[in-house]
């Protein structure tokens, strides 16, 4: 629909809409493709008050449907599908199909639209042209008669949960009552004031020794079976039911049919219409009756061991305390703790004479800080040695432990509290411990650890530094095969028979030697062993000796000597490879690597460059990874850290991406070191080891230093290989320059001495000698500029540019023009804007398009037409230059822009230096802008983009 549709309102009628309509509440949805019409409907229901969705398409109605709109306004043409359709859509979910709709049109006729809301189910139109008041009316009228319907709806709910709620409610109370009477624990019958029993539940006769027969043939009587002694009590009963209508809960005995006695608690109610006779609840509680007579016999025995647990109290060597929870009354207190304390205790804790406690660096003890509190407050116990000061002026160093009592529910009820005095064993313990210490000292300034052996037993004692340097736990079992597995395989022989050979002398043997050790986890440690052969004075023979680290002296020697070596190898390496192999040999021999290699980072990829070890098809796997994946080595390179595996359970933890290939590895432990320059890693070197082993930290820091120096011979190889390539194309160049200006210079020469033998020439043939002399001049004239360009550019100040303002389009056509005149066959079009202004160096623009002309006529197929595009943008101008041709080759494209290299290429035309597309990047870079090429589909296009400057 057009933008002229008549339902839209003139100004005129939007001027007589009341200024401030009734606000009217509720959700539409109005749905019309044509922007005119549906701004004036939502126009109109926004200013009546109304939240309004809108919705430009079929689908969009759906999709808006689900935010429970009141009534859709439905245009019945929709680009993707018909208002009828919607409308029959909406109708058929469950979910809309209570929304009112509202059809409009401007194609169809009244009698059309009334014909069509009885087939789709809709709800009224809205006739045309439409007026704002009637549209208010019936949208209005609608929203309020679905507001309408949705609350009686909400209404019918409320009252059918309401009368669901008091059914269940009924249920739950009749079914409460019914397991009340079939619980099994409340025995009811319905009595006759008269006596008779007229009915009961099974718990009820069970309590009696009475059947069901007998109770139907009316043989309980509930007078009868209660004894004389409570017959006054059932008086009480009879009349509290007929004055009140109920008898309180109380307790009496039944007689059971067998004549035994049966403890109840009863209570009694009548009817309300036949007050002579109700029901009666029975609870058996002869049970409890049994409980508490078993209770007082209990608490009799009890008493007499609490007796007998008191007389033990007081004869135990350990004093003694017990004090209340609730009041801190002492409950009770034995001899010994009147002897350590001097004195009989005080019968409250809050009477405690605190002066007399003390902790045993002379600080007085608070109450708050007595063992004996501390349990009662902490719940829990408390272990404290203190000095107790006795009356007499004697001190006794005593070991107080406090715990908690409690109860069978865990209610705190008390605190036992007692005291060992401890001064003499604690003085021997401190001489042994003093003893211990300057021995211990001893042995940890020469930090060695002392083994001993038993050869009649084959019982083997480590002390704890022995037990560490190997590995083990404090509570590992030690024998001399644990031992042997201990030493490295390499030495195990060695060593097996040097101690064979130093233990089988007399008593003063010794024996020296030094060997590998593997620690827990793989850690493998140099140790140096000491021992000897001793008789005691029993006569039994012992070898005894010390063991001592030398873990760092040998690392430092292997690494001093090993890093020497590659320290000369990297001073003698001139290429990057000969500085990888040197890497990963000094890896593999200083560390006992089994596997080793180096990848350098190569843009955003990883490439091997070497390695040792590692199958052909890991290799291969592991080049051109991105530094962005998964990989051990990938994240040394991103993150520029080491990366440490220990073992392949860890590796298949934490680098899950990169298990492939672990079972086809020979390592199972592995470090990968970044390779860094300042802040740049330029490579990663990777080893693998036979074994599990933790890696300490002097093997990280050696192999670090040697990464940080294998970077700097990498950067240096690398930097030689680029001068000597350098070096190598210069001279070429230099060759090819000389070579290119020889040509024209022999033709100048040839044609001046030409003219010399000339006596008179025509002048024909002096026109055409002449004009060689100037295209050879000005061939060598152009070379000669450029050669200034590049050397202005290589020199580091750049093109010099003086910038103006120009059109690039004129200096295009300008260019153009001369072009056709020396290019007359050839057919250029230029394309895009009529004008594009900016601030440029007008000369060597021209000079940027007339490299990119002439390198795309070059190389355009013949028969074909070059075109130039220059379009405006934002802030910039592109201009652009495209040819179909042979395309440019994938190798010479990334290096297009270079000097040198393109000048090298067979690619470079006859009679060109091969600097035309380096002065146009040297031009644009100096402009601000930015140059690129495609070359795809047999047609290439260089794209030049520069700022318009000032």
């Amino acid at each position: 629909m057009s933008s002229s549709d008549p339902a839209a309102p003139s100004p005129r009628q939007e001027s007589r809409e009341p200024a401030t309509p009734l606000r009217m509440e509720g959700r539409v949805l109005v749905v019309d493709d044509t922007e005119a019409r549906r701004y004036f409907i939502v126009k109109a229901l926004r200013r009546a008050g109304m939240e309004v969705l809108e919705a430009a398409s079929g689908q969009e109605a759906l999709s808006a449907a689900a935010m429970k709109p009141d009534v859709v306004v439905l245009d019945v043409r929709l680009p993707d599908m018909s208002g009828f359709e919607v409308c029959r859509r909406l109708k058929e979910d469950p979910a809309t199909a209570s929304l009112a709709i509202l059809y409009v049109s401007a194609l169809l006729k009244d009698e059309e639209l009334e014909a069509r809301l009885f087939e789709d189910g809709a709800d009224g139109y809205i006739p045309q042209p439409i007026e704002p008041k009637h549209l208010v009316a019936q949208t209005w009228a609608l929203v309020r008669m679905r507001r309408a319907e949705q609350a009686r709806q909400r209404e019918r709910e409320e009252a059918q949960a309401e009368q669901a709620r008091l059914q269940r409610e009924l249920e739950r109370t009749q079914a409460r009552a019914r397991r009340l009477t079939e619980s099994g624990v409340v025995g009811t019958f319905y009595w006759d004031m008269e006596g008779p029993i007229l009915d009961a539940n099974d718990t009820f006769l069970e309590m009696v020794g009475y059947t069901r027969e007998e109770l139907e043939r009316g043989l309980l009587d509930w007078r009868k079976m209660t004894p004389p002694e409570w017959g006054a009590q059932d008086e009480l009963n009879v009349r509290s039911v007929l004055e009140q209508g109920l008898s309180p809960l109380t307790e009496k005995q039944y007689l059971r049919k067998d004549g035994s006695r049966v403890d109840v608690i009863r209570g009694a109610a009548a009817f309300e219409n036949e007050p002579h006779r109700g029901v009666a609840v029975v609870v058996d509680i002869s049970a409890r009756r049994e409980a508490e007579r078993r209770l007082a016999q209990l608490m009799g025995e009890l008493e007499s061991k609490e007796r007998l647990l008191h007389a033990v109290l007081q004869q135990m060597p350990t004093g003694i305390f017990i004090t209340e929870a609730s009041t801190g009354r002492t409950l009770l207190t034995n001899e010994r703790m009147t002897s350590l304390l001097g004195g009989t205790p005080r019968q409250h804790l809050g009477e405690m004479r605190l002066h007399l406690v003390e902790h045993p660096d002379g600080r007085p003890c608070t109450r708050e800080e007595l063992p004996l509190v501390r349990s009662l407050r902490e719940g829990r116990e408390v272990v404290e040695e203190l000095v107790v000061r006795r009356e007499d002026g004697s001190a006794r160093l005593t070991r107080a432990s406090a715990s908690p009592v409690r109860d069978a529910r865990g209610e705190l009820v008390a605190s036992v509290l007692t005291m060992e005095d401890i001064t003499e064993r604690k003085a021997t313990q401190q001489s042994l411990r003093l003893s211990e210490e300057r021995l211990r000292l001893a042995m940890d300034s020469a930090a060695l650890g002392v083994w001993s052996y038993d050869p009649a037993t084959q019982e083997v004692e480590w002390d704890a530094r022995t037990r560490e340097l190997f590995g083990l736990s404090p509570d590992t079992p030690v024998d001399a095969r644990v031992w042997l597995e201990r030493v490295h395989p390499d030495d195990r022989e060695r060593v097996e028979g040097v101690v064979r050979t130093g233990f089988s002398g007399e008593e003063g043997a010794l024996l020296e030697m030094e060997y590998r050790a593997l620690g827990e986890g793989g850690v493998l440690r140099w140790v140096a062993g000491r021992g000897g052969v001793y008789v005691g004075a029993d006569g039994r023979i012992r070898h005894m000796g010390t063991v001592l680290d030398i873990t760092e002296r040998k690392l430092a020697e292997q690494h001093a000597e090993a890093l020497l070596a590659t320290t000369a190898a990297f001073a003698h390496a001139l290429t990057p490879q000969q500085v990888a192999d040197a890497l990963v040999a000094h890896g593999l021999k200083s560390l006992e690597a089994c596997t080793g290699g180096v990848a350098l980072v190569v843009g955003e990829e990883l490439a091997v460059l070497g390695s040792v070890g590692y199958a052909a098809d890991i290799v291969q796997a592991f080049n051109a990874v991105p530094v962005t994946r998964g990989f051990p080595v990938a994240a040394a390179a991103r993150m520029g850290r080491a990366v440490w595996i220990e073992s392949p359970e860890a590796f298949a933890r934490d680098w899950p991406e990169a298990t492939g290939w672990l079972h086809e590895s020979r390592s199972r432990s592995w470090g990968f070191i970044p390779l860094a320059s300042g802040e740049r890693v330029v490579g990663v070197l990777g080893l693998g080891f036979p074994t599990p082993r933790r890696f300490g930290a002097q093997e990280k820091l050696h192999l670090e230093s040697l990464c940080r120096l294998g970077a700097q011979a990498l950067e240096r190889a690398r930097v030689y290989e680029e001068a000597r390539r350098r070096a190598e194309l210069e001279q070429q160049f230099l060759g090819m320059v000389s070579h290119d200006l020889r040509n024209p210079l022999q033709a100048i020469s040839l044609g001046a001495r030409t003219l010399q033998r000339m006596e008179r020439p025509a002048p024909e043939a002096l026109l055409r000698m002449t004009g060689r002399i100037a295209n050879s001049a000005d061939t060598m004239g152009r070379m000669v500029s450029d050669l200034l360009d590049f050397t202005r550019g290589r020199l580091g100040g750049g093109i010099p540019l003086e910038r103006t303002g120009n059109d690039l389009v004129r200096l295009c056509r300008e260019v153009i023009d001369e072009f056709s005149v020396t290019h007359p066959s050839s057919d250029i079009r230029l394309e895009g804007d009529t004008l594009c202004e900016g601030w440029w160096d007008g000369p060597r623009m021209r000079q940027v398009l007339s490299n990119l002309l002439s390198n795309a006529l070059r190389h355009a197929r013949p028969g074909t037409e070059v075109v130039v595009r220059v379009r405006g943008r934002d802030g910039e101008v592109e201009l652009a230059v495209s040819n179909e041709g042979e395309p440019i080759p994938a190798e010479l494209v990334p290096v297009l822009f270079e000097p040198f290299r393109r000048g090298m290429s067979k690619f470079r035309p006859a009679g060109s230096l091969g600097l035309g597309l380096f002065i146009v990047h040297q031009v644009v870079t100096g402009h601000g802008g930015r140059v690129e090429v495609g070359s795809s589909g047999g047609v290439t296009s260089f794209s030049v983009r520069v700022p318009r400057g000032a």
